[in-house]
């Protein structure tokens, strides 16, 4: 099964957004059965580092056959998003 995981940084605003704009659009593709995990680099810094993040909000996505794809920025670009997630359901 699919996984994501949003990097954020602490209650940053951008990473706020990131976090509202995934919720919304999971919701709206009817993915409500998808839970993201969600990392806070500012108390999990090694985990960044783990996965090669460089920046923040960052989502990280894992499909069913191990490829990882990565989507930067708070995740208001709803196309982008849309298809980013287009795999997951």
């Amino acid at each position: 099964m699919p996984m994501l995981i949003l990097f954020i940084t602490g209650t940053a605003p951008r990473s706020q957004r990131a976090r509202s704009n995934l919720g919304k659009m999971l919701d709206r593709l009817n993915l409500n059965d998808v839970k993201p995990f969600e990392v806070d680099l500012l108390e999990q810094p090694d985990q960044g580092i783990e996965h090669g993040i460089f920046a923040t909000p960052s989502l990280l996505k894992f499909d069913s056959s191990g490829e990882v794809s990565i989507l930067y920025g708070d995740l208001s670009v709803e196309e982008r998003l849309q298809k980013f997630l287009s795999d997951l359901d």
